[in-house]
């Protein structure tokens, strides 16, 4: 629980610092998740500065990275030979990538990293997964808001936002005990009961309160 409450704290700092305005850096970052939405994107107070439609050749989207529900999954850009991945590339501060970096778990807690390619004489980054696991679903709303995104991608054609489209979906339901922290497998068993009950709980409260709320995010202006 305290790595997460550092994790927000961090979180916090990068908010504040962007009070203060973009500053003058600015990076390529290519989004093809829930970020490809609008919606989301105002949520977290992110202000790109250009867009435009990019694919990313011999890279595919795959719905690998676990989310807390069992069976869950969000989205990870992942190689693939021969493949394309359709996305919008967002100019963005640095300060906005920084607080992005939070949204997507990276720092502390080591679920996505940034993964940097270039292409097209454009170097970029996006999110990767730091834990692959088959055999996962998105949720219908965060396959919604690709599905979304794509509708005004020029170069995604109709077949592919159909094949996108057709994934198949799971809903949310019970945690993943060992979402953020996974334990040793040589542990006992009473003590990974108690361990994955704390875990549990732990994951609870920094869905519903560290991760949700921001002391400061709410005072950043688009």
């Amino acid at each position: 629980m305290i790595r997460y409450l550092f994790w927000r704290l961090l979180f916090e700092a990068c908010n504040i610092v962007r009070l203060f305005g973009h500053g003058p850096d600015r990076v390529q970052y290519l989004a093809f998740g829930a970020n490809l939405s609008d919606e989301i994107l105002s949520q977290r107070r992110i202000r790109p500065f250009a867009v435009e439609p990019f694919t990313l050749r011999d890279y595919a989207l795959r719905f690998d990275h676990p989310a807390p529900w069992k069976g869950c999954a969000y989205a990870s850009a992942e190689p693939a030979a021969g493949e394309s991945l359709h996305g919008f590339l967002y100019t963005l501060s640095g300060r906005d990538a920084d607080r992005m970096d939070f949204y997507e778990a990276v720092p502390i807690l080591n679920r996505y990293h940034r993964t940097y390619v270039e292409q097209d004489g454009v170097r970029l980054f996006f999110y990767q997964t730091n834990r692959s696991m088959p055999d996962l679903r998105p949720t219908v709303e965060y396959l919604g808001y690709i599905t979304g995104g794509l509708e005004s991608h020029p170069y995604a054609s109709a077949d592919y936002r159909s094949m996108i489209a057709a994934t198949a979906t799971a809903e949310p339901g019970k945690l993943v005990e060992y979402y953020l922290s996974p334990q040793p497998e040589n542990r006992p068993p009473w003590l990974r009961k108690i361990s994955g009950g704390y875990q549990k709980f732990a994951v609870m409260i920094f869905l519903s309160l560290i991760y949700k709320y921001s002391l400061t995010a709410f005072l950043i202006r688009r």
